[in-house]
């Protein structure tokens, strides 16, 4: 099967390189990728990442839903995408937030929902332990946009009432160094990587003792999939990816978008008051993660690509 990854543009992504690596390594014997700006002649499938680019798709097409659909950036204008989707023979979706929209508001039956990885060759599922006297190392692992669309605004107003005393932030990302400015002169201990090796990711998240993501607006995000597999819990708005995955006192906690109820939260995790970090991570410790490794997202984007085919014959 010949595989053409059609990106509509030569723009680098950190999430598609690492996707087009991780079909390189994990494609069955026999199978070819071929990563193109622009769609080739007799390929079998065409998997379009920038579906909206384009005038029209090829048969045998597939495109992913890397966006948060409601997201009201111009970039994502939804008519750009739905006429793209309309004519896709299959849409894969990384949420069932994502699925839910194209079904009920958008009449698209073809979907399937294909979550992110992760790397388990380089990231432990190691149990964590909690350790007294030492103050609560919540991370934010993000690159940082000028619409400020990974929920600044939010995290601006918890900076203003968590406790500096027990809490301590590290952030990860291009960009992060503006929070953790802030951070530093609201009083906390802080730390930031602008450009951490991906190797070093599983020491970052064996460091960590909560991943916040207070973001408007999300596609999956990858680092949800990191975070639950090392056992770090997550706090989260109730979107995207982490709709999915988080059961509430279990492995983590959603964000009201309220700083008051959201700091309280926070500020009870950190002083572990009646014990609620403990039983956190005493719950997500016996949690045996459901994850799936980039292997087996490969291998189901291969059975959907050739369940596409087949369809397509059959007609």
């Amino acid at each position: 099967m010949r595989i053409n990854f059609v990106m509509s543009n030569n723009v680098s992504s950190g999430i598609f390189n690492a996707i087009i690596k991780y079909f390189q390594k994990y494609l069955p014997d026999g199978d070819e990728l071929y990563v193109t700006e622009h769609p080739l002649n007799n390929m079998d499938i065409y998997h379009y990442h920038r579906p909206n680019l384009e005038k029209h798709l090829l048969e045998n097409s597939v495109v992913t839903v890397h966006h948060d659909l409601e997201d009201t950036d111009p970039w994502f204008d939804v008519t750009e995408f739905m006429d793209k989707y309309n004519q896709a023979d299959e849409i894969i979706c990384l949420n069932s937030l994502q699925k839910n929209i194209l079904e009920e508001n958008e009449k698209l039956s073809n979907t399937t929902i294909i979550p992110h990885g992760v790397d388990k060759s380089l990231f432990s599922s190691e149990k964590k332990v909690v350790e007294k006297n030492k103050k609560l190392n919540i991370g934010i692992v993000s690159k940082r946009y000028g619409r400020r669309v990974k929920g600044e605004a939010l995290l601006y107003e918890l900076f203003k009432r968590l406790d500096i005393n027990n809490i301590r932030f590290t952030f990860v990302g291009e960009g992060r160094t503006v929070e953790h400015t802030l951070a530093i002169s609201y009083g906390f201990e802080s730390v930031v990587y602008e450009a951490l090796p991906y190797s070093l990711f599983n020491n970052l998240y064996s460091e960590l003792d909560i991943l916040l993501i207070p973001s408007l607006f999300e596609g999956g995000p990858a680092n949800i999939p990191e975070a639950l597999y090392t056992r770090t819990p997550i706090i989260g708005r109730k979107i995207a990816m982490i709709s999915d995955v988080i059961d509430e006192g279990v492995n983590g906690y959603f964000l009201t978008g309220d700083p008051r109820l959201d700091a309280s939260l926070i500020n009870n995790l950190a002083k572990n008051e009646n014990s609620i970090y403990t039983k956190l991570l005493s719950n997500i410790n016996n949690y045996i993660p459901d994850i799936l490794s980039w292997k087996e997202v490969v291998q189901l984007h291969v059975e959907t690509y050739r369940k596409t085919i087949n369809r397509n014959n059959d007609v």
